[in-house]
């Protein structure tokens, strides 16, 4: 049986333009439109959000890469010309959310925006850029769990199957998985930024919280039925930031509900409409 797809989209030139770099634009694009019109809706100015894009963007595909390259040192050591090679994958979404927040927070402290505030408005946009960008995985034929017998199950072809399960023929498409999961998350925490300014009980904040509680889950979970897991000592390195992400964002969730926190969000937003 042929591969599901071909992992070229199309060539110009001699130049190819694959799928995965096809998904990931489609969803940083869907991304930002999804955060410039809640950032809209929350009073917050859309047009910031693309004078910042770009610096996010190349600096969190830097560090998923710079993740990525450390956890398999020992292979870039012998080839560090294809550190750079992102043609076939290898960027790491644990080392994009790291780096990404980082410049976010650097970028609203220069430009005196508020970063709780902004928060609401850019995350859910994080998690549809995610959902579409998870179909590069399938494109390139990685990202799959294990074998299974579920009428859904990927077809592999031969030649990327993992040695231990080179007889079976479908398997598990976590990408899938973790694609639906961020489609559903993003509906969320979209309804979530739109509510906060009208609840006794949300905060400013609390949309970033969720998500790296509900994402730190998924991302178990998803990984426990993966074949490609990259390793940080006897774990798959996913499991000890996934656990990172839940109590990162378990402990936000309660300092924003601490007096001193508790209405910074709003207090920003009011600062910055008198600057």
């Amino acid at each position: 049986m042929p591969s599901p797809i071909d992992p070229i989209a199309i060539s110009i030139l001699g130049v190819e333009i694959r799928w995965y770099a096809v998904c990931l634009l489609a969803g940083t694009v869907a991304g930002i439109t999804l955060s410039r019109t809640l950032a809209r809706r929350l009073s917050l100015d859309p047009d910031w959000v693309l004078d910042v894009a770009p610096w996010i963007v190349v600096l969190a595909i830097a560090g998923a890469r710079f993740y990525y390259v450390l956890l398999r040192a020992e292979y870039f050591v012998a080839v560090p010309k294809e550190a750079l090679n992102l043609r076939l994958g290898g960027l790491a979404f644990h080392g994009a959310l790291v780096a990404g927040t980082l410049t976010f927070a650097v970028l609203c402290w220069r430009g005196h925006q508020p970063f709780l505030a902004w928060t609401d408005a850019v995350v859910p946009g994080v998690a549809l850029a995610q959902a579409i960008g998870r179909w590069g995985n399938w494109a390139n034929q990685e990202a799959f769990g294990t074998p299974t017998t579920l009428p859904w199950g990927l077809w592999i072809d031969p030649e990327r199957r993992p040695p231990e399960f080179a007889d079976a023929e479908r398997f598990h498409p976590t990408f899938l998985y973790e694609s639906l999961f961020n489609l559903a998350n993003a509906i969320l925490l979209s309804w979530m930024a739109l509510r906060v300014s009208k609840s006794r009980i949300l905060r400013h904040g609390d949309v970033l919280a969720m998500y790296l509680m509900t994402y730190g889950i998924a991302r178990f979970l998803t990984e426990r039925l993966r074949t490609d897991s990259l390793y940080l000592g006897p774990l798959p390195a996913a499991y000890w930031l996934s656990w990172l992400l839940i109590g990162v964002g378990g402990f936000l969730f309660l300092v924003l509900r601490t007096p001193w926190v508790a209405n910074d969000g709003a207090t920003s937003i009011v600062e910055h409409r008198s600057l």
